[in-house]
């Protein structure tokens, strides 16, 4: 049996992750966007976004230089992790050679936007390097070193890329792509918000199953009702200001826990949303339960969509 891993340990590792995040957090918002605009939805974005600052974390271990470019080591590990996930069997060749006849002028802001709304419809390495290049800016070199190729390669993928991008302009394809909603009972997601709205805690935690899951995303992991239930579930109703309150809304076709709270902002007092809460269910209970109360751009775009009031709370606890 292995030794314990004992408080002490996960302190450590917790201050040195926070630490990390400081240097990290002024650019989530441009990571958000990179990952937003290669997967094409909202929340395998905010997973990719997650899984790379994993991932930048995990390998400072294996760093024995100096990391300049925090900028272009994130994009990086981005770039690696989503390329790994949805690499072709086959990828089409091209000849290492191709050059183009003459340097690409720098679009202009509209012009990135609409390419990184259009990015999604590419193949991996095009998508990539379209977007690195013509949205972020990143040098012919910086992509080479992300996508782990040449130059001529990464000219070759963002010639094909924009060829097909302007194909689809003037198709005038649908601009976004449809979600994929799981399948949830809605009548489970009502019998959740009306215990949480009595401060019913020992029957909100019997909607859980007993190995579920939670995760307050990128902050806290919590395995087992017991653990949810005396952890993020009963910090939610009983420790939090503001008087949260939970209400089903459905977004892109998927039934969501928004939660409300009340915010003073001077003189005025108003109902705000500050989370937004997604479920999976197995056996007419919740199997995992996902906060993403510190996703400052997703609830961002979930609000916004619905039309709804928000107070985001950073990207962690201060």
């Amino acid at each position: 049996m292995p030794d314990p891993i004992q408080p002490e340990f996960l302190k450590g590792v917790r201050v040195s992750r926070a630490r990390l995040m400081d240097i990290l957090d002024p650019l989530r918002p441009d990571l958000f966007r990179y990952c937003r605009s290669l997967t094409g939805d909202l929340w395998d974005a905010e997973d990719l976004v997650q899984e790379t600052l994993l991932r930048a974390f995990a390998k400072l271990a294996d760093v024995h230089w100096q990391i300049d470019n925090p900028r272009a080591y994130v994009f990086r590990m981005a770039t690696n992790l989503w390329i790994d996930h949805t690499r072709r069997a086959q990828e089409s060749a091209m000849p290492e050679h191709f050059d183009a006849a003459a340097p690409e002028p720098v679009p202009a802001p509209q012009v990135r936007e609409a390419i990184a709304a259009l990015a999604w419809r590419l193949p991996p390495q095009e998508r990539a390097a379209l977007l690195l290049k013509d949205v972020f800016e990143f040098s012919l070199a910086e992509i080479a070193a992300q996508l782990r190729t040449s130059t001529g390669a990464v000219k070759a993928s963002l010639h094909r890329g924009r060829e097909k991008l302007e194909a689809a302009r003037q198709a005038d394809e649908q601009r976004t792509r449809p979600a994929t909603a799981p399948q949830l009972d809605p009548a489970l997601l009502d019998r959740w918000c009306a215990a949480f709205n009595a401060r019913d805690l020992n029957g909100l935690a019997a909607l859980m199953l007993q190995d579920a899951e939670a995760e307050v995303v990128g902050m806290v992991q919590e395995y087992g009702r017991d653990q949810i239930r005396d952890g993020s579930l009963e910090h939610t109703m009983f420790d939090e200001a503001g008087n949260p309150q939970a209400q089903v809304a459905t977004f892109r076709g998927e039934p969501v826990v928004l939660l409300w709270y009340t915010v003073q902002e001077g003189e005025t007092t108003r109902r705000v949303v500050r989370d937004v809460l997604r479920f999976e269910q197995a056996e007419g209970g919740v199997r995992r339960l996902r906060y993403y109360y510190f996703c400052p751009q997703t609830l961002a775009e979930v609000t916004t969509e619905l039309g709804l009031p928000l107070v985001d709370n950073g990207y962690r606890y201060r």
